[in-house]
């Protein structure tokens, strides 16, 4: 047995032991520094506070950070932190992700849901501030339906079906104003483009638009300078503000019409048509 246990087994029993100590030091230390043992912190505040500010902060107490989620706040400002997690207070390590939610700069875009003609202004008001609009007092122009939607404005302008709008912002519901008591002359219409019919129909007369029957061979494109050669009700007669007039439009005026140009500006007239 002693001739098998010489100095030189027992020198490298004692170095592997040695090695085994030195590594496992080694490694203990290495976790030591990689988990920042004993090394702790509270999460500081940053809700509130500008990107660029925040992260400053997060980087002088040695705290990671990532965007997690965007929302759009119109009352806040932009690009301003609106929640943090961890949450402020917390006790953290050194290093730890502070996970971020920014206030985005601009408002998303929404479509706008196709409610003219559908809806009640009750139901629409519903569902565009479901959908995180706002809706702004309604204003009212003729038509015989009372209450009917009309049609929907933002900034003034008219929102055609399927276009977006920005999130947050105020919508204008265009309502049916009813038929009203007062009466007035219906106005001249024939020889008059359809387009400018139609201003006066609506601008001048505070009249509605009506059936409007195309002849042959004319497109949506020509329907704007097509002419009107029949109107109903006729010039002259008593009709009530907001009523509906109906055209007839034709690419030229028919031969056996005949225009009366001085009728187009008379306030009133003794129609016996």
């Amino acid at each position: 047995m002693k001739k098998y246990f010489t100095k030189a087994l027992l020198y490298n029993i004692l170095l592997a032991i040695g090695i085994t100590v030195v590594l496992l030091f080694t490694v203990n230390w290495g976790l030591r520094i990689y988990t920042r043992h004993g090394q702790t912190m509270k999460v500081p505040d940053v809700r509130g506070k500008k990107y660029d500010d925040a992260t400053d902060l997060l980087d002088k107490n040695h705290l990671d950070y990532e965007i997690m989620d965007s929302v759009y706040l119109p009352d806040k400002p932009a690009l301003s932190i609106i929640e943090q997690n961890p949450k402020p207070e917390t006790v953290v390590k050194s290093g730890r992700t502070i996970y971020l939610t920014v206030n985005a700069a601009s408002a998303p875009l929404s479509e706008v849901p196709d409610l003219v003609g559908k809806s009640s202004y009750k139901y629409a008001r519903i569902q565009l501030e479901g959908l995180g609009f706002k809706v702004g007092e309604p204003v009212y122009k003729p038509d015989p339906h009372r209450d009917a939607l009309l049609g929907m404005l933002v900034n003034g302008k008219p929102l055609k079906q399927g276009e977006k709008a920005a999130k947050g912002s105020t919508i204008v519901l265009v309502l049916g104003q009813g038929l009203s008591n007062e009466t007035i002359n219906a106005p001249y219409l024939i020889g008059l483009r359809y387009e400018e019919a139609v201003v006066k129909i609506r601008e001048e007369y505070h009249l509605s638009i009506g059936a409007v029957t195309t002849a042959d061979g004319i497109s949506d494109a020509d329907k704007a300078r097509a002419f009107v050669w029949k109107q109903d009700p006729y010039y002259g007669r008593k009709i009530h503000v907001g009523e509906e007039v109906d055209l007839w439009l034709a690419k030229e005026m028919p031969e056996n019409i005949t225009i009366h140009p001085e009728w187009y500006n008379s306030a009133t007239i003794d129609s016996t048509n």
